[in-house]
C-alpha cells in the first residue's frame, strides 16, 4: 500500500484512529465501515472545497476520516507517521538541452519501474504535450527494446473535431497503437455526479471526465497518465510560472455568502492552520519554493490524485509520470527560470517516432512557434457549461436545494437559490460557478448515501462573535449581489 506513497502520484488512503492506532483503508467506503460513530461532515473541509475544488491538508468531508498525510507512512506499530525527506529545491542555472537530456533518462527510467512486467499498458492521450512526452517515452523504450512484448491502447476523451481528440487519434495512430475515443454526454456527466458522491465529494463532477469509462475498460495491467508534466516539467501551475504563485490561502472567501457567515468566520482560522501545518513539516527558504510544495500537497494530491484513484477500482494500476523523487527532486534543483518549454522541445528530438509536427491542443500550432495561424479545431474539448446551465440544470437545481443539503446547517440556502437564478438569467462567462453548483448536487446525494449529519459544536458560541469582526472578515468576501442585503442577514442570524 506504502510503495509509491513518496511520490507526487501517490493516492494517499483514508484512515482513522481506533484505540491509539491507525486504520487504514483504501475506499472510503471501507474506511467508513471500521467506525461505529455518526458521519458528522466537516465544516472546515467543505468550506476549503467551495473555494478551491479540493480540500486542504488531509481532511475529507467526514470529520473523523482524514487521509495520510502527505510524504509519509505510518511506523510499525501504526501509531504514528514517519515522513520523508522531501527533495530540497535549489539554483541550478544549466542549459535547458543538458535538463532535457537528464530528465529524458529519468523518465525512461520511471516508466519502467510502473510497468515493470505488465504487457498490458493503457496510457491517457490528449493533444497536450504532457501526455505526448509520456507516449513518445513509452515507444522509444518499445522501439529500443528495453520494454518487449507490450500491447498499447490510447486513451482520449473529449468532442469530436476538438484539437484533444484529433491529435490525440494521430499519435495513436503513427504509434501504431489501438485507440479508444470517449465523448463525455449528458448522461455521463450526470454519472459523474453520482460517482463524485459515491467517493466522498471530494472534487467537482466535472474533473471526473470519462474516467469512469476507462476505467471500466478490460484487460488493462496499468494505466499512465502525465498530467504533472506541467507542473514539475515546465515548472507551471494553470498558466502560472512557479516562481509567479500566489500564496495558496489568498482568497479564501464565502464566494456569495453561501455558507452561514457566522460559520464561515469560526472556521476560517482552522482553514488557514491547515496550511502552516504543513509549512512546519516542510519550510522551504523562499516564497515560490513554499507555494511550489503547497500546490503539490494541497491542489495536485487533494483534487487530481483522488479523481485518478477510480483507474484503479478494476484492478489495473495507475500511474503519473514525473512524479517519481528522482525526476521531481532534479526539476526542484534548477533554478525555475530554466524550467521551461523548451525542454520539451528538446525532448521531441530523443522520441523515434516524430511527434513534433503535430501541432499543440493548447494553441493550435506547432510546439515553440510562437507566431501562426492556428487550426480550425476547437480548443475546448467539452461543452459542460451548455449541460450544466440547460440540459442537466433543473435536475442540479432540484438536488441542490433538497432538504438533504439544508439538513447540513452549514449554508445559507437563500444565498444558494440566488447563485441558481443568476446562473439562469446572467450565462456566466466561465464555469467557475457551475461547477459549484454541480458540486452541491453531488454533496446532498453523498448526505443521502452516506447518511451525512450536522455539526452542532461550532453553533453554540454564535454570540461571543463580535459583529464587527464578522463585518472585517466578509465584506470583501461576496458577490455584488449579496453585499447589499449583507448587514440585514447578519442581524437575523445574531438576533
Amino acid at each position: 500500500m506504502f510503495k509509491y506513497c513518496n511520490h507526487l502520484g501517490y493516492v494517499n488512503p483514508y484512515y482513522i484512529e481506533k484505540n491509539g492506532k491507525f486504520v487504514i483503508r483504501r475506499k472510503i467506503s471501507e474506511i467508513l465501515n471500521e467506525s461505529s460513530n455518526e458521519r458528522i461532515i466537516d465544516p472546515i473541509a467543505t468550506i476549503e472545497l467551495f473555494n478551491k475544488n479540493y480540500i486542504l491538508a488531509n481532511r475529507t468531508l467526514i470529520r473523523e476520516i482524514q487521509r495520510v498525510p502527505w510524504m509519509a507512512k505510518p511506523n510499525a506499530e501504526y501509531s504514528d507517521w514517519e515522513y520523508f525527506k522531501v527533495p530540497e529545491h535549489g539554483y541550478l542555472d544549466i542549459p535547458e538541452d543538458e535538463i532535457a537530456s537528464n530528465l529524458f533518462q529519468k523518465i525512461c527510467c520511471e516508466i519502467e519501474l510502473y510497468i515493470g512486467d505488465k504487457k498490458n499498458i493503457g496510457i491517457l492521450l490528449s493533444g497536450g504535450m504532457d501526455s505526448r512526452i509520456v507516449a513518445g517515452t513509452l515507444d522509444y523504450l518499445i522501439k529500443t527494446k528495453r520494454l518487449k512484448g507490450l500491447n498499447v491502447v490510447a486513451f482520449t476523451w473529449g468532442n469530436s473535431n476538438t484539437r484533444d481528440v484529433v491529435y490525440a487519434k494521430e499519435i495513436a495512430s503513427r504509434l501504431n497503437w489501438k485507440w479508444k475515443h470517449f465523448i463525455v454526454t449528458e448522461k455521463d456527466l450526470l454519472n459523474n455526479l453520482t460517482e463524485t458522491a459515491m467517493h466522498g465529494c471530494e472534487y467537482s463532477p466535472i474533473h471526473l471526465h470519462a474516467i469512469p469509462q476507462v476505467r471500466d475498460q478490460n484487460n488493462i495491467d496499468i494505466i499512465l497518465g502525465g498530467s504533472y508534466g506541467d507542473s514539475i516539467g515546465r515548472g507551471e501551475y494553470s498558466g502560472t510560472k512557479v516562481e509567479n504563485l500566489r500564496p495558496i490561502e489568498q482568497n479564501i472567501r464565502n464566494i456569495g455568502n453561501v455558507f452561514d457567515q457566522v460559520i464561515f468566520v469560526q472556521q476560517y482560522k482552522k482553514i488557514i492552520d491547515d496550511i502552516k501545518h504543513y509549512h512546519l513539516l516542510f519550510p522551504r527558504p523562499q516564497e515560490y519554493m513554499q507555494n511550489e510544495l503547497d500546490y503539490q500537497l494541497h491542489y495536485w494530491r487533494r483534487m487530481l490524485n483522488p479523481c485518478m484513484e477510480l483507474l484503479t477500482e478494476r484492478n489495473a494500476a495507475f500511474h503519473q509520470v514525473f512524479t517519481h523523487p528522482d525526476v521531481f527532486g532534479y526539476l526542484w534543483s534548477i533554478r525555475p527560470f530554466r524550467r521551461n518549454d523548451k525542454i520539451y522541445r528538446f525532448i521531441l528530438d530523443f522520441f523515434h517516432t516524430r511527434l513534433d509536427d503535430i501541432p499543440w491542443a493548447r494553441t493550435g500550432l506547432k510546439y515553440g512557434q510562437l507566431k501562426g495561424t492556428p487550426d480550425n479545431y476547437l480548443k475546448k474539448h467539452h461543452t459542460y457549461s451548455k449541460m450544466i446551465r440547460y440540459d442537466l440544470f433543473e435536475e442540479i437545481k432540484d438536488r441542490a436545494l433538497s432538504d438533504e443539503l439544508s439538513n447540513l446547517g452549514l449554508f445559507n440556502m437563500s444565498a444558494i437559490k440566488t447563485l441558481f437564478k443568476l446562473i439562469k438569467r446572467v450565462p456566466p462567462s466561465g464555469i467557475f460557478f457551475l461547477e459549484k453548483i454541480i458540486w452541491l448536487a453531488s454533496l446532498a446525494e453523498m448526505s443521502v448515501i452516506y447518511d451525512l449529519k450536522a455539526c452542532d459544536s461550532f453553533k453554540k458560541n454564535n454570540s461571543l462573535i463580535d459583529l464587527k469582526t464578522i463585518i472585517s472578515i466578509s465584506k470583501d468576501y461576496l458577490i455584488p449581489a449579496t453585499k447589499a442585503r449583507f448587514k440585514d442577514v447578519v442581524f437575523k442570524r445574531m438576533s
